[in-house]
C-alpha cells in the first residue's frame, strides 16, 4: 500500500456550504453522511459550518439520526466564528463571544438538540493583525482546537511566533487562505512558502483552505459556472509535500517555492516506506508523526474532486489509496 494514503488521512475538511459549491445545509449534511460511509472515508476530516447555524444543523442531523437504517457515529465539526471587531467598535467582542456560547451549548453533555452527540472540537477565526490575535487568544476556550487565519500578503512571522509562544496551553494553530473564486485571491507560491517556512521554524501546525480541490498545481476553473474564468491554482499535494519536507529537512523558502510551483504529477512520489521529492525523503513513521505536528488538513467545498483526482495521478489506484 502506498504511503500516500497515510499522508492524506483525514486531510479534507468538507466545506460544501461555501463557494464555489454554495450548497444548502441539508445537502451538505446529506453529502457528509455519504462520505463518512464511502470507500474514501479515510480522507475525510471535519465538517465545516458557521457557529451561527449549529441549531439549524442540529434539526437536520436529528432527522438523519432517527433513520435507524442508516449507520451513524458522532461527527467532528469545525465551527467558523466571527472575528473580533476593530478597536473603535463598542461591541467588538459581542459576535465572537456569542458564537463561542453557541458552541459551548452545542457541546454540552446530554444536549437534547444534539442527539447524534456530534462535537465541535475546532473553531476557525480570522485574525488579521497582532492586536486581534492577542485579543482572540485571550478569549478562546482551552478545550477546543483553534485555527487563527492569518493574512498572506504580509510577513506572518510575528503572528506565528505569538501563537507559538502562548503559555496558556491552549490548542492554537495557524490557517492560511490559498485561493478563492477570483484570481486576485490566490497568493503567490512565495507567499505560501513564507507561511509554511515560518510555521515550520516556530513549530506551529496549520491548515489551509480555498482553491485546493486538485492534487497538482495547474490552471483550473475558478467556479463551477460554465463561463468561469481560469487561473493557476495550488495543488493540495504541493502544499502537503512542501510542508513535510520543510518540517523534516528545514529547507529554504526558495526550495519550498519550487515544490509549491511544481506542475508535473510524477514529481510527487510515494512508496510503501517513504514519500520522496527529488533526493529528499520522509519515512513512513515520520509521515504519521508530522501530519499531527505540521499540516492538519485543508478545507474544500468538494470532497469528490480531491479523492477522485488523487486516484487518477500516475502511480495511484483506488485499492492502494483507500484499503478496505
Amino acid at each position: 500500500m502506498s504511503l500516500m494514503s497515510e499522508l492524506m488521512r483525514e486531510s479534507v475538511d468538507y466545506a460544501g456550504l461555501f463557494p464555489p459549491a454554495s450548497l444548502t445545509l441539508d445537502a451538505v449534511v446529506a453529502n457528509y453522511h455519504q462520505y463518512v460511509n464511502s470507500n474514501e472515508h479515510s480522507m475525510l476530516g471535519r465538517l465545516i459550518i458557521p457557529a451561527s447555524r449549529l441549531s439549524e444543523y442540529s434539526e437536520i442531523r436529528q432527522s438523519q439520526v432517527s433513520d435507524v437504517s442508516a449507520p451513524n457515529r458522532p461527527w467532528q465539526i469545525s465551527a467558523l466564528v466571527p472575528p473580533i471587531e476593530g478597536l473603535d467598535a463598542t461591541d467588538r467582542f459581542q459576535k465572537f463571544e456569542s458564537a463561542i456560547e453557541l458552541i459551548q451549548k452545542f457541546n454540552t453533555p446530554n444536549n437534547q438538540e444534539n442527539t447524534a452527540n456530534d462535537l465541535v472540537d475546532a473553531i476557525e477565526v480570522k485574525t488579521p493583525n497582532l492586536t486581534t490575535v492577542e485579543a482572540t487568544i485571550a478569549r478562546l476556550p482551552s478545550d477546543i482546537h483553534s485555527f487563527l487565519e492569518l493574512p498572506h500578503t504580509e510577513d506572518p512571522s510575528d503572528l506565528i511566533n505569538r501563537i507559538a509562544s502562548e503559555p496558556s496551553g491552549k490548542n492554537l494553530f495557524a490557517k492560511i487562505r490559498t485561493g478563492g473564486t477570483a484570481a486576485h485571491l490566490i497568493p503567490t507560491p512565495e507567499q505560501v512558502a513564507r507561511f509554511i517556512w515560518n510555521c515550520a521554524s516556530s513549530r506551529v501546525a496549520f491548515k489551509a483552505t480555498a482553491g485546493l480541490h486538485h492534487p497538482i498545481r495547474s490552471d483550473y476553473r475558478l467556479t463551477y459556472e460554465s463561463d468561469s474564468k481560469t487561473a493557476t491554482m495550488f495543488g493540495f499535494l504541493n502544499v502537503f509535500y512542501a510542508t513535510m519536507m520543510s518540517w523534516e529537512h528545514a529547507i529554504s523558502i526558495d526550495e519550498l517555492t519550487e515544490i509549491l510551483s511544481a506542475t508535473e504529477p510524477t514529481q510527487f512520489r510515494a512508496t510503501e516506506n517513504e514519500i520522496l521529492w527529488g533526493d529528499r525523503m520522509v519515512q513512513a513513521d515520520r509521515v504519521k508523526t508530522l501530519r499531527s505536528q505540521s499540516i492538519i488538513s485543508f478545507g474544500s467545498c468538494s470532497f469528490l474532486e480531491p479523492t477522485t483526482e488523487l486516484q487518477d495521478i500516475p502511480g495511484q489506484s483506488h485499492k492502494s489509496l483507500f484499503p478496505a
